[in-house]
């Protein structure tokens, strides 16, 4: 028997692939999870001996019954999914090495990933997105809490985008202002920015990058006296402080996390009549089927949010400002 015939022989050189293809190692790592709880199956469920395990000893239906294994687990739609469409494109990566595992390929292709629907509260209303900017303080760091929020709302960006933008990438043009993005592998994209989140913009370069340079991190924290990339669990904190902050007046306020922010954006997207594959290109979605999650929500959903920011609420970001700095923003705009 031939090394190239055992079904996990190939794995190293998928994983290459993976990353020849500018995969994330997050989106790496998740495949590898799902190829390693379909080996797991084999093994304890299936009596298999992995290492003598061959291509010939595995069908559609050992995958199908793999599936009805994780409903019976306990796994939810979506963790199944995954870990179809992790054991899918393996077997794909191997068919195209080898053209005898083709039918084995197109057997498998026709195991269909399921719907998932919208989890509830997975987006916030427009009342809500007013009050959660309610929170947080006028002084500076208020101002850096509360931008954060409104940036990762008015745009869509992923926190990882947002964590790494940096000055040079923004690009405030008038009405055709827009920030430039670096996605998941790599890909780039350019997020259109509305009057109101330049306004914010404004006011925070003002505070906290004036006479930076374009290699900065837009949103930093500073350590032994220099400034760095800020992490991924320090925005969390602030999201669940102001959220927690809301949930006390609003008992139906959920509790709120920075994708949340991105789904609300996808679906005032969606609300406002853009196309699916217009919210797929400005959301950085590899396929426009991704969107569908973005789109499917309640009457209730969020309906020119950004516009609901009041001049009112807007002038109590110049709050903690002297009154030439304000002018100096507003003479700006």
């Amino acid at each position: 028997m031939k090394n190239s015939d055992l079904f996990f022989f190939a794995v190293n050189d998928y994983i290459e692939r993976l990353r020849l293809d500018l995969k994330s190692e997050k989106t790496i790592t998740t495949y590898m999870e799902g190829l390693e709880s379909f080996r797991s199956y084999l093994c304890k469920q299936m009596g298999m001996d992995i290492e003598k395990t061959r291509f010939s000893d595995i069908d559609d239906d050992t995958i199908r019954n793999f599936l009805k294994y994780l409903i019976e687990s306990g796994h939810s739609l979506s963790t199944r999914n995954i870990k179809l469409i992790s054991i899918k494109g393996y077997i794909r990566y191997c068919a195209e090495k080898d053209i005898t595992l083709l039918p084995l390929q197109l057997k498998v292709s026709k195991i269909k990933t399921k719907k998932v629907q919208p989890k509830k509260h997975n987006w916030i209303s427009s009342a809500q997105v007013k009050c959660l900017l309610e929170q947080p303080s006028k002084n500076r760091t208020g101002i850096r809490d509360r931008f954060i929020m409104l940036i990762l709302f008015s745009t869509g960006m992923r926190l990882d985008e947002l964590l790494e933008c940096r000055i040079g990438s923004i690009h405030l043009c008038g009405k055709d202002s827009y920030i430039y993005v670096k996605g998941k592998g790599s890909k780039e994209r350019v997020i259109p920015i509305t009057r109101e989140t330049i306004d914010n913009l404004k006011v925070y370069l003002d505070l906290f990058h004036r006479n930076t340079d374009n290699d900065e991190f837009l949103i930093y924290t500073i350590h032994d006296g220099n400034r760095h990339k800020m992490s991924a669990d320090n925005v969390q904190r602030i999201i669940k402080k102001y959220a927690d902050m809301v949930r006390k007046t609003d008992g139906d306020f959920p509790k709120l996390h920075p994708h949340m922010l991105r789904h609300s954006y996808g679906a005032v997207l969606y609300r406002n009549n853009m196309s699916k594959a217009e919210i797929a290109k400005l959301l950085g979605h590899e396929q426009e089927s991704t969107t569908e999650i973005y789109v499917e929500t309640d009457v209730d959903m969020i309906r020119d949010s950004l516009k609901q920011i009041s001049k009112e609420d807007q002038e109590d970001l110049y709050a903690s400002l002297s009154p030439d700095e304000r002018n100096k923003i507003k003479g700006q705009s």
